[in-house]
């Protein structure tokens, strides 16, 4: 999955709902499920960054009255369920790939402007439970669509015009691995730990040393400080260690997946608790970043004398928890397939593949990974030249594109029957929009 557009749908969903409990201007409301002008607004801006030319308002508004209609309808059939446990560990999920890409929970907060993880979570939690509802409605709606290979062809003649040409993509695997710090390295960060925090017991501020040595670019300006902390926030070391302390105590220097910390607890209120910490980050030097080097050169080596497969090599040494169960192979996130569009290609990686042909490996180089140096070795495992979409090398896609066509009409059916049974209201301004549905017709017999 692409991370950076799961956190970019995340901060508009989050900041959308933050907004609906303002009256910031109410465009329609469907059932109990209300859209604001805020929604609409934000929900265009997204789907300009996604590269989608959003020029009538109208059409925009009707398909947000059609996820509302579904949602309200959904969270009212009984047979649809929703459990919190669900929805908690789905939470969790997410927010461990934020971590990943932000780097800690104080960037988290920061990048999306909220004071606690508590927040976050809880915001995060009313948005997945909605999600969950919705995508359960439809596929029961849904349920029964099917295309068949009959269907799929008079759907493939009735657009062939419409298909466009790709250009060359390839499917391609990675190995990556994050450079190991030597003990000697992870030692020389404790001892300045030990020794930032001798100072501090000796009268030094923690908040100011806090701002000279923390590495971390959330919590270091403000004096380290980390307010309304409560279990299972941080990652589960940082946990342990900011919960086992009391107040006004400094722990011993720790480690966590960031790096090395020491914690203050300067206030327990019950479960939570305010800190402050310093990190000092896991950055390896260029002897780690060699010997990574080496390491993964020499599993090339292994790969390519055939002693050990591209897609065992993943399994037992990648630490892409994404991709090492698959061999390595990436997913894309847009097409729902393996495919990548090679001028698309991270220019580390296109630089990389350059030259190479299905079933070459590329030289192991140095790159960057969820803001963090990693070193990676990359395998073409196909190649699919520039050509006119056709259901002999596209037939996957294609499909989806017919099933999605398929579905859209159902559920385009559907949405018409609920009207009647629904209370719907529009703002005077848009009940002008020439809407594809009559969502006021109750109102006008």
């Amino acid at each position: 999955m692409n991370r950076l557009i799961l956190l970019l749908t995340f901060f508009i969903a989050t900041l959308n709902y933050a907004q609906e409990t303002k009256i910031d201007g109410i465009v329609a409301v469907v059932g109990n499920e209300i859209i604001t002008e805020t929604d609409v607004k934000e929900g265009e801006n997204y789907a300009r960054s996604e590269g989608q030319i959003v020029t009538d308002r109208c059409s925009f508004i009707e398909n947000m009255m059609k996820e509302k209609i579904i949602l309200y309808k959904a969270k009212q059939d009984t047979l649809i369920s929703v459990s919190k446990d669900e929805v908690s560990r789905e939470a969790e999920s997410r927010i461990d790939g934020y971590r990943n890409y932000f780097g800690s929970d104080v960037n988290i907060l920061t990048n999306f402007k909220f004071k606690t993880m508590g927040e976050l979570r809880s915001l995060l939690e009313t948005m997945i439970k909605n999600q969950m509802y919705t995508q359960r409605k439809m596929a029961e709606i849904t349920k029964n669509v099917d295309v068949s290979p009959e269907y799929l062809k008079d759907f493939y003649k009735a657009h062939e015009l419409e298909f466009p040409t790709s250009n060359e993509e390839i499917e391609y695997g990675q190995i990556f691995m994050y450079p190991k710090l030597t003990e000697r390295h992870k030692q020389e960060l404790i001892d300045q730990l030990k020794s930032i925090k001798k100072q501090i017991e000796e009268g030094a501020s923690f908040a100011d040393m806090a701002r000279k040595y923390s590495q971390d670019p959330g919590s270091a300006a403000n004096g380290g400080q980390i307010l309304n902390v409560r279990r299972e926030q941080m990652v589960k070391e940082f946990d342990a260690v900011a919960f086992s302390l009391e107040e006004g105590q400094i722990s011993e220097p720790f480690e966590t997946e960031y790096g090395f910390h020491i914690v203050y607890l300067e206030k327990k209120k019950g479960q939570v608790i305010d800190l402050r910490h310093i990190l000092l980050m896991s950055v390896p030097n260029q002897e780690e970043i060699k010997t990574a080097l080496e390491k993964l050169e020499k599993i090339k080596a292994d790969i390519k004398a055939e002693k050990i497969t591209f897609n065992q090599a993943a399994l037992k040494y990648s630490d892409d928890k994404y991709t090492k169960y698959n061999g390595g192979i990436l997913s894309n996130s847009q097409t729902g397939d393996n495919r990548f569009e090679k001028i698309k290609l991270p220019t580390k990686v296109l630089y990389n593949l350059s030259g190479l042909g299905k079933g070459d490996i590329s030289e192991v180089f140095e790159d960057k990974e969820n803001n963090r140096t990693v070193v990676k070795l990359l395998k073409i495992t196909d190649v699919i030249p520039a050509h006119k979409m056709n259901l002999e090398i596209d037939y996957n896609r294609i499909k989806s594109f017919a099933q999605k066509t398929k579905e859209n009409e159902v559920i385009e059916k559907w949405v018409k029957a609920q009207i009647p049974s629904t209370f719907i209201t529009v703002q005077d301004e848009y009940k002008k929009c020439n809407f594809s549905i009559d969502w006021l017709q109750k109102k006008q017999r």
